[in-house]
């Protein structure tokens, strides 16, 4: 039959040798029918999916197929009418034997009633079923062999007229328009009045058959028609204003004639007697969407668009339906081999197409093989990887062991050049008139207009030592918009983000690169990654990216990315990236490298490793489509139980299942459920791709909950949160108020009964236990007195206020030197060898006792006892107890002779050392003025002669040495007296305003002179400016002269550091030298009077060990601390820190 299809994609014209195919699922998500014999398809108004099949009706939510309900289906013939009226309400009735009707909508089903009339016929083998119209115009018709009934639906009357079956045919369709009820049957078409049929005829061009189905598009305003072998169109109801499609009708060798006609989304989707064809009225283009393939069946009985897009087809061999027609495809039925591996366009409608196992061309739809090796198909010996049009129109291409190839697009001749390393050739690219050749470590520069000779100019070594590597395997090279070349290498475990830059390359691990704009796009083993601002970094958008290995990259005419991957094909349109892979219509998921470029008016071609896809613009619908959802009901787990109408769940029944609907039936996006039971879950619990619609919780604890769900295609969430009606689990009966307040008058009622019967007997034994308990304790503490009294190591005595001894323990009778026998019968003045003793006493105790009771007081007194005298610390306290009517007195004496004898010895250890230190100072003193008065005429004596005899150089400087050595001798001696002045405190502190750092430096001065004469340089840091406080500025010098005179007696090179600060309230003063240091050993005896680390005639330093001494008495005497670090050989550093006293 002649095909006079305008065929949608821009070089095939179809013909019987020429196969395309689309990727039709026959494993559809929740459909699993028990037949495969499918004659009719709709979708109500809650998504879900009914099927008319030869073993009765069944629907489908997404996640599983339900047949109808068996009430229903057993009143069911095996051949019936299913539809879908302007409500939305599904109507399932009768074909055969007897009337019968039943409408479905939102879980509830329903039998239409007929009138007595209608139901009396039976046993027919024509019976027909339709509805027209919506709300309260909506007309039930019913159709025998010769009359037809009909009827509104907000009447009870039902009218007929006369018709015979056998003139009019079967019927095709019903329509109605402005009000009116056109029904279409094989042989006519008529309007139905109130009693009668009028026949009607189209207007406008002649048509060949009868319409048999009227749809209008409200995007395009017109009506289409469908007849025997044609669709047209016309602007006015049964007007024809132009045929569109004929001829299309293919004979099935049926009885029975099968045709369709939907409007969906302003496309047009028709068959009769034929496979499924699509018309699209913006660009006047028809494509016949063929399953015949997918299903071997030559013509199809039923198609359904769905409102998600998804085209559905049912024929007498199965159910298959396709989510997008933006991918028509083609295998080896038409090509030399299923996997396409590079692709160039020629020209105009013309197309080389690489292989694995040879070349082709397609030519205008025409192919033609120009080398073709079967031994080779599916092998890589010689793929042909990439191709490249130099500028003059010649196709170099890339073909592994096979070399380079040229094809001569005017001769269509083919040449090849193999390597003559034996290597793969991977890549060629001519750029100008030179032709680059990539071969595995290999790369070579060669010229266009050369046919050989290819490899003889090797540049390896060129491009490693301008990479700086010792080993290259190149994929690919090209050439930047500023005319750099770009190489792009193979990867390997040791480098994957190598990128370099330079003036005259790019350099980057990867298999292809894109610019646009100010960025250039890189395709990476790692995934999509933009080179921009000197950085190169992943490529997002809206924070998403594609971290799939990509193979290619391209740009095509509407400016859209296309990615290449292992796992499908991306596309990025403006601030969207979708992803297309065999689920959504692509012939196969992995993109192979030289298999993405455009096509004609806008079309992309793409190779994978099964066929050829190209991508139709037009067919990209990109409506967003929503689940469904809905809570169907909840159930409990008990089967035995109801769920109950107030929605009070007893404890007992606290497990329950939620049954959700969240119908969606594209399979190309993922369908997530979220949802959250209140009363059990804080967050959002989410399901990816659920395989059931049922959520069961487990025992539930009480409480109240509402269950809430959302549902999306991709994990956005645009749609309201649907919730359930609250509902309640109980607490246990047990915990339930009413049987607690019942259980507690219970237990109430007992115990006031036992109560009573028992009061006196707890009573009697809360007695008796007292009893125990007192006497217990009594005598516990009875033991414990007396464990007390009987091991006291004081002396302890009981007696009657007037002198009585009443009781004593065995220390008592020890201490006072009399038996226990005998002190019972004596009386307290017998204790004491002084009669008067104890008269004395007595007053003096019992005045400071008063009349307190328990509060005792103590008293220390040496006692003449019959023992001895001894000292006593005396404790006495008066009783609560009486003897006699006379208060009772606790006496303990604690003997403390020892104790005093020692206190003694101290006090006059101390009288006889104050003593002997006195003496000390006086000595010292005196001794000190008697040798300090003659040394000073002595060295008064010698410096006047030193004056007078200064001629006789020999007389001087036995002079001299005596005058040192005065001087020395009288320094110790002042040194001595200081001390002995600081330990019998004699030394007054004198606090003086001084000015700080002034004061100071005057007594720095002198000490800088004595530096400067022994050849060493003394530097003075004041930290803090100028400031004035109150110091003793005898101590103060004299600690300072002390500290810095030692520094330069103990140094003989380099410098002396001063620092000087005023730090919270307190002056530091620090003095670091370079001198001789002391040992750790020496450190410790440091502040030891007369001490000094070298000792003997043989020591290098002089002097009287006093100096530090002196200086740590001073500074404790002004309450501050000192600190000393010091090592053998490296010097000597010393802080001093002194409280300072502020106006």
């Amino acid at each position: 039959m002649k095909k006079n299809v305008l065929v949608i994609f821009f070089f095939f014209v179809i013909d019987l040798a020429f196969a395309q195919s689309f990727q039709f699922n026959r494993q559809i998500k929740g459909v699993d029918l028990p037949t495969q014999n499918v004659s009719g398809i709709i979708q109500d108004d809650q998504g879900l999916m009914w099927f008319n099949t030869s073993d009765g009706i069944f629907y489908s939510d997404g996640f599983a197929t339900y047949p109808i309900p068996k009430r229903i289906s057993n009143q069911l013939t095996n051949k019936v009418r299913l539809l879908i009226d302007d409500d939305g309400i599904v109507w399932i009735a009768n074909q055969l034997k007897e009337a019968k009707a039943f409408t479905y909508q939102n879980g509830i089903w329903k039998e239409l009633s007929f009138p007595k009339k209608i139901t009396d016929r039976k046993g027919l083998s024509y019976l027909d079923f339709a509805v027209l119209g919506k709300g309260s115009e909506k007309k039930f018709i019913v159709l025998f062999p010769d009359e037809i009934h009909f009827s509104k639906s907000n009447s009870d009357v039902w009218n007929s007229t006369k018709y015979n079956f056998f003139n009019e045919g079967w019927l095709q369709s019903v329509y109605q328009h402005e009000g009116k009820s056109y029904l279409f049957f094989e042989m006519n078409m008529f309007l139905l009045e109130e009693n009668s049929l009028i026949e009607i005829q189209s207007e406008g061009l002649e048509l060949d058959s009868k319409i048999f189905h009227v749809s209008y598009c409200t995007s395009e305003k017109k009506f289409y028609y469908l007849g025997t072998d044609f669709l047209a169109s016309g602007d006015s109801f049964m007007e024809v204003d132009e045929i569109i499609h004929e001829g299309f009708v293919k004979y099935i060798y049926s009885a029975v004639d099968y045709s369709f006609l939907q409007v969906e989304n302003g496309k047009v989707y028709y068959f009769y007697n034929s496979q499924l064809y699509k018309y699209n009225p913006i660009t006047k283009q028809k494509q016949e969407i063929s399953a015949q393939e997918a299903v071997k069946s030559y013509n199809i009985y039923t198609a359904f668009v769905d409102r998600e897009g998804i085209i559905w087809i049912g024929t007498h061999r199965g159910l298959v339906n396709i989510n997008s027609l933006r991918f028509l495809n083609f295998n080896s039925n038409v090509l030399m081999d299923d996997e396409v591996t590079a692709l160039v366009r020629l020209g105009e409608n013309k197309y080389l197409i690489g292989y694995n196992n040879g070349l082709q061309l397609l030519d205008n739809g025409q192919t033609k093989s120009i080398i073709q090796d079967e031994a080779l198909q599916g092998q890589p010996r010689n793929r042909i990887t990439n191709f490249s049009m130099d500028k003059n129109g010649i196709v170099w291409f890339s073909s592994n062991l096979a070399g380079v190839g040229r094809y001569d697009t005017k001769t269509s001749t083919v040449s090849f050049e193999e390597s003559p390393l034996g290597k793969f050739v991977t890549s060629v690219k001519a750029i100008g008139d030179s032709l680059i050749i990539v071969s595995r470590d290999k790369v070579y520069l060669s010229t266009i207009k050369n046919k050989t000779g290819h490899f003889t100019n090797d540049i390896t070594e060129i491009i490693l030592e301008n990479l700086r590597q010792e080993e290259i395997f190149l994929r690919k090279v090209g050439r930047l918009n500023d005319g750099r070349l770009i190489f792009m290498q193979g990867g390997n475990p040791y480098i994957q983000e190598i990128f370099i830059e330079t003036s005259e390359y790019i350099n980057f691990i990867g298999f292809d690169f894109l610019q646009f704009d100010d960025k250039m796009l890189l395709a990476t083993e790692t995934g999509l990654k933009v080179f921009e601002n000197e950085k190169v970094s992943p490529y997002a958008i809206n924070d998403q990216t594609i971290d799939r290995p990509i193979y290619a990259l391209h740009q095509d005419i509407s400016g859209n990315i296309w990615v290449g991957t292992d796992q499908g094909v991306y596309m990025i349109r403006g601030s969207q990236i979708s992803k297309f892979d065999e689920k959504s219509g692509l012939s196969g998921s992995e993109i192979n490298r030289g298999a993405l470029i455009d096509g004609e008016d806008g079309q992309v071609m793409i190779g994978s490793q099964r066929g050829l896809s190209v991508f139709y613009p037009d067919e990209d619908d990109q409506r967003k489509s929503k689940p469904v959802t809905d809570i169907v009901g909840i159930k409990l787990l008990n089967k035995n139980a109801k769920f109950p109408d107030s929605r009070r769940i007893q404890f007992e029944n606290n497990s329950i299942e939620i049954t959700y609907r969240a119908v969606s039936f594209l399979q190309t996006s993922n369908l997530v459920i979220r949802y959250q039971l209140e009363g059990l879950h804080d967050t959002w619990q989410e399901l990816v791709n659920p395989r059931t619609n049922v959520l069961t919780f487990n025992n539930l604890p009480p409480g109240e909950y509402v269950f809430k769900m959302q549902a999306s295609l991709g994990s956005v969430f645009d749609d309201e949160v649907i919730s359930s009606k609250p509902f309640e689990i109980l607490k246990p009966i047990y915990l339930q108020t009413w049987f607690v307040l019942l259980l507690l008058l219970i237990f109430l009622g007992i115990g006031f009964l036992l109560n009573a019967l028992m009061n006196q007997w707890r009573k009697q034994s809360i007695l008796r236990q007292t009893i125990d308990e007192k006497t217990k304790e009594a005598f516990i503490s009875e033991n414990q007195f007396k464990n007390v009294w009987n091991s006291s190591a004081d002396g302890l005595m009981l007696s009657a206020e007037g002198g009585r001894i009443l009781t004593i323990n065995p220390s008592f009778s020890r201490l006072v030197g009399i038996s226990e026998e005998k002190l019972l019968n004596l009386s307290i003045k017998d204790l004491f060898t002084d009669a008067d003793f104890y008269p004395k006493q007595k007053n003096l105790i019992l005045n400071k006792l008063g009349d307190s009771k328990e509060i005792g007081s103590v008293f220390e007194m040496e006692m003449p006892l019959q023992s001895g005298n001894k000292f006593i610390e005396l404790y006495v306290a008066r009783m609560n107890t009486e003897y006699d009517n006379k208060p009772i007195i606790l006496s303990v004496f604690r003997d403390v002779t020892d104790k005093k004898n020692y206190e003694n010895g101290l006090q006059i250890a101390k009288e006889k050392a104050e003593e002997a230190n006195k003496l000390k100072s006086n000595i010292l003193s005196n001794m000190s003025h008697e040798i300090r008065t003659p040394l000073n005429g002595i060295l008064g004596s010698t410096e006047n002669i030193m004056e007078n005899w200064e001629n006789d150089s020999k007389l001087v400087s036995q002079l001299e040495i005596i005058h040192e050595s005065g001087e020395r001798l009288l320094s110790t001696i002042n040194s001595i007296l200081d001390l002995a002045k600081i330990e019998a405190n004699k030394f007054d502190l004198i606090y003086k305003e001084t000015e700080i750092n002034d004061f100071i430096s005057k007594i720095l001065l002198p000490l800088k002179n004595m530096a400067i004469n022994k050849g060493l340089l003394l530097s003075t840091k004041y930290e803090t400016k100028s400031f004035t406080a109150k110091v003793d500025q005898r101590y103060l010098e004299m600690i300072i002269n002390n500290l810095v005179g030692n520094a330069i007696k103990y140094s003989d090179e380099g410098m002396i550091f001063i620092k000087v600060k005023e730090e919270n309230d307190k002056l530091r003063f620090e003095v670091s030298d370079s001198g001789i240091g002391m040992s750790e050993e020496f450190m410790e005896k440091l502040f030891r009077p007369f001490e000094q680390e070298s000792e003997g005639y043989g020591r290098r330093y002089e002097g009287s060990g006093l100096g530090l001494t002196i200086t740590k008495n001073l500074i404790d005497l002004l309450g501050g601390e000192i600190y000393i670090e010091s090592t053998k050989g490296k010097g000597t550093y010393v802080k001093v820190i002194l409280p300072l006293l502020k106006n």
